[in-house]
């Protein structure tokens, strides 16, 4: 018997080991594999230890606490990104001593060492931080001990030793611990925040080491280090999951204030996130209740009552849903429900609704209110969602904190919903493909008994077809995107030309066969030269001075008459201009020696047989003809119009909070224009459009706005997106998540009365 109890902890450690290992192959691909694995964690823990240390900074006890905490928050916004250099540079120091044999990674150790051989005191500070990180080193060892077992037994064969430890290990919860610990030595802190960042770090690394170990594994198994090995325990009360409960253990009076303060991550522990507003909501609901006399009350109905009443309107709403008629209101589903009870029970008049479940019907009925209500759903998707209020309700009774937790998968669905039909249009969804998933995803709630919604399986079938009609129109966005930088490239271009002539020109009176071609092919070599070298400067210059030599030989009268090499090589360079824009070789000749021979007559050079040449003065060649059969050059015609400055001229920069709530939009973020013509030549009569922000401009910091499909719907400058906001022609739809939005209104709508005699008070 004893013999097989042993078996049970039997490791099975023979495998096809190779004779030879290399290590200086795997242990680069091993460290690999770890930093990536860390990375989204590290930068996922520094958002969240922000985010906790403002929410404690926010419920300070007193004005020196606040200040404190900010101090904190600042310190570690300004060394974060030396940190996590720091943090990295300590992990690979520990692989170079680990290849060498050297398992004392930190000054820690080597000090526990020393501490055996005689008494040495620690300060209780000093304490306090230790057992904190021996804390969470245990509880990772803890929770991953299979993981690391595996790994403790590759790493010590990988450097061909039997008594590797599992904090020797270069990857395990001890280096990462004390790397991270090891980065504080940079930071201005106190005790407490030391302890807080610890206690948040535990609650971002622990859960999310297991796929790197797991990759780390693998990576052995496929080198072939011990790939058979077997991991047999005999089974004890160790944990299946990650569970933050501190109840068993004696905690110091930092960390026990932690555990109160930093909250819980959602991801790593089944506690429920609670939404702030909700506690106001219910507090605010059961003050309806204070006085009644429980004694003097009617009896209630039954909840298999209840639950038959919510089944019958819930057919109903699936039978509108059906044959498309209109449903309840959401004000009108609890007298609807009222009205069942009383049917089905004999002596409905004479009873009531349970208190708490009564307000649990308000505040259902009045997240559904504000559904109907929002502005950033459209009416159709509105309807569709609004038919979930049964359903909803039902689940809602049978926890009545349901809704109250941000983590609720059936919030989460109705959260992510309304998210994906912000920008939606009939126009833009011509076969349906949308509304029949949206219309599909309620059906089958309403089909299903409450208890068997699979909400997670919803949600994510979804976010697949989301992801898949994502996909298509951001390649239509990205090519909206292109053409657009490139008609802004375009325009860039044009203006830099029209400014370079405009100022070389202007104090000159030239030939009018010199002023035709600067002003028509050399101008569009300067547009084609700034085209193709945008990032290479030098070689422009070349196409630039071309101007003030043609210039120079071309001023009639001057001091110093220009030579015939000059005139010679300004013809050949004009020629090489002229070949880059695509004119033919017969009138690239042509142009080049009437040029040649008209220069040489300006410069006294050679007579020709033309008494004289026509010079046109600086003004007249920037004036657009009114002669219909003389054509202006087109860089004239944009000039004149100051087509690059293209802003609406009615439009004037006014600094305030439309101006900056225009700065403030960020890509991704959505916008509903008033009925425009002007805005989109496919939108008919003055209904109002909703539009992305899809790019903003790198040349003029124009704002490129598309629709659900990608397709451009308009583009304006700041200036203008402010003129609009501020003249209540433009509306930012709010990004925050539908079930915010309706539990802070909500929260504001049972409190104000409260509040608004409080502040009669005073």
């Amino acid at each position: 018997m004893s013999t097989n109890q042993n078996d049970q902890k039997i490791v099975n450690i023979r495998s096809k080991t190779p004779n030879k290992i290399n290590q200086g192959t795997i242990l680069p691909k091993v460290h690999k594999i770890f930093i990536q694995g860390l990375k989204p964690t590290i930068r996922a823990y520094y958002d969240k230890l922000d985010d906790a240390l403002f929410d404690m900074a926010e419920k300070a006890e007193n004005n020196e606490l606040q200040t404190h905490y900010f101090e904190a928050m600042r310190e570690v916004r300004k060394k974060k990104e030396l940190m996590v250099r720091k943090f990295s540079e300590k992990v690979q120091q520990v692989f170079k001593q680990f290849k060498q044999g050297n398992f004392i990674y930190f000054e820690e150790q080597k000090q526990q060492e020393v501490a055996l051989d005689g008494m040495s005191l620690v300060d209780e500070k000093e304490l306090d931080q230790k057992l904190a990180s021996t804390n969470l080193t245990d509880k990772a060892n803890t929770f991953l001990h299979q993981h690391l077992f595996a790994l403790e037994k590759r790493f010590a064969l990988l450097v061909g030793s039997s008594e590797l430890k599992v904090d020797q290990v270069p990857v395990s919860p001890a280096v990462i611990v004390g790397s991270f610990a090891n980065t504080f030595n940079h930071l201005n802190i106190d005790d407490t925040v030391y302890i807080i960042m610890l206690k948040l770090f535990e609650r971002s690394l622990i859960q999310n080491l297991v796929k790197p170990y797991q990759n780390i594994n693998d990576l052995f198994i496929k080198e072939g280090i011990l790939p058979n090995l077997k991991f047999r325990i005999t089974p004890q009360n160790t944990p299946s999951g990650y569970v933050y409960n501190n109840a068993t253990q004696s905690l110091n009076p930092n960390e026990a204030l932690v555990e109160q303060l930093v909250p819980v991550d959602p991801m790593a522990t089944s506690a429920p996130v609670i939404d702030s507003q909700y506690q106001a909501i219910a507090q605010a609901l059961s003050q309806r209740h204070v006085g009644t006399n429980p004694a003097h009350q009617p009896s209630i109905f039954d909840a298999s009552v209840v639950n038959n009443a919510l089944n019958i309107l819930q057919v109903e709403a699936l039978n509108s849903l059906n044959t498309q008629d209109v449903s309840l209101s959401p004000s009108e589903i609890k007298n609807a429900l009222l009205a069942r009870l009383k049917d089905l029970d004999q002596e409905g008049d004479k009873k009531q609704v349970n208190q708490q479940d009564e307000d649990t019907i308000d505040l259902i009925g009045m997240l559904f209110q504000f559904l109907v209500d929002d502005r950033n759903l459209p009416d159709r998707i509105q309807a569709l969602l609004a038919k979930l209020q049964i359903p909803y309700l039902h689940l809602a009774l049978q926890d009545r904190k349901l809704f109250a937790n941000k983590e609720n998968n059936a919030r989460k669905l109705l959260d992510i919903i309304a998210q994906a039909s912000i920008g939606w249009n009939e126009e833009d969804d011509k076969r349906g493909k949308f509304i029949n998933k949206i219309e599909t995803i309620v059906q089958s709630i309403l089909e299903t008994d409450h208890e068997d919604i699979n909400f997670p399986a919803l949600i994510a079938d979804f976010q697949e077809f989301e992801e898949k009609n994502n996909k298509r129109s951001q390649v239509i966005e990205k090519r909206t995107s292109e053409k657009a930088l490139g008609q802004e490239r375009i325009l860039n271009a044009k203006q830099t030309t029209a400014q370079i002539l405009e100022s070389k020109m202007q104090n000159y009176s030239l030939p009018k066969l010199v002023t035709e071609l600067l002003l028509t092919p050399w101008a569009n070599v300067l547009i084609l030269a700034h085209l193709r070298h945008q990032d290479e400067p030098e070689k422009i210059e070349g196409f630039i001075k071309f101007v003030d030599k043609l210039i120079f030989v071309a001023v009639k009268n001057k001091k110093k008459m220009a030579t015939n090499a000059q005139i010679s090589h300004v013809c050949d360079q004009l020629c090489r201009g002229l070949r880059l824009v695509a004119f033919d070789e017969h009138s690239i000749k042509q142009q080049s020696q009437e040029l040649y021979n008209m220069l040489l007559d300006i410069n006294d050079i050679k007579a020709t047989e033309e008494a004289e040449h026509e010079f046109v003065k600086p003004k007249e060649a920037f004036e657009t003809s009114t002669d219909e059969t003389e054509e202006t050059p087109e860089i004239v015609h944009f000039i004149a119009q100051k087509k690059f400055n293209s802003l609406n001229k009615e439009v004037v920069h006014v600094d305030d909070v439309y101006y900056q709530q225009a700065k403030d939009l960020q890509t991704g973020e959505w916008v509903e224009f008033a009925g425009d013509e002007e805005n989109n030549d496919n939108n008919e009569g003055n209904e109002s459009i909703r539009a992305k922000l899809s790019w903003i401009s790198p040349i003029s910091h124009k704002l490129l706005f598309v629709n659900a499909r990608g397709v451009k719907v308009t583009d304006k400058s700041l200036d203008e997106l402010a003129h609009d906001l501020r003249e209540k022609q433009a509306i930012v739809l709010q990004q925050i998540p539908l079930f915010d939005r309706a539990m802070s209104a909500i929260a504001k709508q049972v409190s104000g009365p409260k509040e608004s005699e409080h502040d009669s008070q005073n």
